[in-house]
């Protein structure tokens, strides 16, 4: 499986004097395949890390409502990070065989995950988080 597969989409916040709101996935989206499974909210703890997994058929399809959280993409060779921020989010859309995981930072985050498919542990393959290398560090723009 390559990175290239690896799609974003920068979300638009509407915002006023109550608050603001922003679009995370919508069926008319050219990175939807159009398939529901399910939805679930994650909130991580600041420094914890989450994952390292991948599915051999589903596709995630993640954004952070609130707080920061740096999110990682691999093949198995290749590596790509990414910056997911409740004040300036994005959707990334992940595709079967590609490993991936995310850490909070900077206090606790707010994840929304929406799967073509409901969770199946029979489709998932977990690996330490740390076995990777020392990927966690953190070198994007935060």
């Amino acid at each position: 499986m390559n990175l290239d597969k690896i799609e974003t989409k920068k979300l638009v916040i509407h915002k006023d004097d109550r608050g603001y709101l922003f679009e995370g996935l919508r069926s008319d989206d050219s990175l939807f395949e159009g398939k529901f499974g399910q939805c679930l909210v994650s909130i991580v703890y600041k420094d914890i890390i989450k994952g390292f997994h991948k599915h051999k058929k589903q596709i995630d399809y993640t954004l952070c409502a609130k707080g920061k959280a740096i999110y990682i993409v691999s093949d198995g060779k290749d590596i790509k990070k990414f910056l997911l921020d409740g004040k300036n989010p994005m959707l990334i859309k992940v595709p079967p065989g590609i490993w991936h995981g995310y850490k909070a930072i900077r206090g606790d985050a707010l994840l929304i995950h929406i799967m073509d498919t409901t969770y199946d542990p029979k489709d998932t393959e977990e690996k330490d988080p740390l076995s990777f290398g020392d990927i966690w560090n953190i070198d994007i723009d935060t």
